[in-house]
């Protein structure tokens, strides 16, 4: 049986092992003062109030799997290093712990779900963000339809997808031209894939 006071040491020393990822000197040309209200602008409304105290990172499930933390990431927009901070390779699973256990009651996932709008805005696009929006609009889901998911579907007791039924194909229809009507399409360059 596990001892819940050692478990929560267990990830309070966890916490201790922080590495030292890059010594970065940093000079005003490389400073856009402009940034934090553009990160606000995108719905990042907490940039500036984040205190640094670090418990966002601490309870991050990806925090330990990422070179470049929470926290960091933070103090990178409150100096206005744009070009940096959407140049990192940040994950976040947008599943607000950090806002659970912020102390202030502030919101960094919002702060990376600004990012993201703003790094797509500048062309900053994961190629997996590329292929799941191409296979959402072909296919009606994320992923490329596969015979060994039917397969596993029948085994659950599910009926396979058939992307090629008609009532399947109206929703398909239904998403390009959601996608469409927001130029979602235009802004991650699969307009060819979009027939509306």
């Amino acid at each position: 049986m596990k001892d819940p006071e050692k478990e929560v040491e267990k990830v309070f020393i966890g916490g201790l092992h922080e590495e030292l990822v890059e010594d970065k000197i940093i000079d005003e040309s490389q400073l856009e003062p402009d940034f934090p209200a553009l990160i606000q602008k995108y719905g990042g409304k907490d940039v500036m109030t984040c205190l640094q105290c670090g418990n966002c990172t601490g309870v991050c499930p990806i925090s330990l799997k990422i070179d470049y933390k929470t926290r960091n990431i933070i103090k990178c927009c409150q100096f206005g290093l744009k070009k940096y901070t959407l140049g990192t390779r940040w994950v976040c699973a947008t599943c607000y712990r950090c806002y659970e256990h912020c102390p202030a009651d502030l919101n960094p996932a919002d702060i990376m779900i600004a990012l993201r709008h703003i790094a797509v805005r500048e062309g900053i696009i994961p190629p997996f963000v590329k292929t799941a929006v191409t296979n959402l609009v072909k296919y009606g889901q994320s992923v490329k339809p596969d015979p060994e998911i039917d397969k596993i579907r029948k085994e659950l007791g599910l009926n396979p997808i058939h992307s090629h039924d008609p009532e399947y194909q109206a929703i398909i229809k239904e998403i390009q031209v959601l996608v469409h009507a927001s130029k979602y399409d235009k802004l991650i360059g699969i307009q060819d894939e979009v027939r509306v």
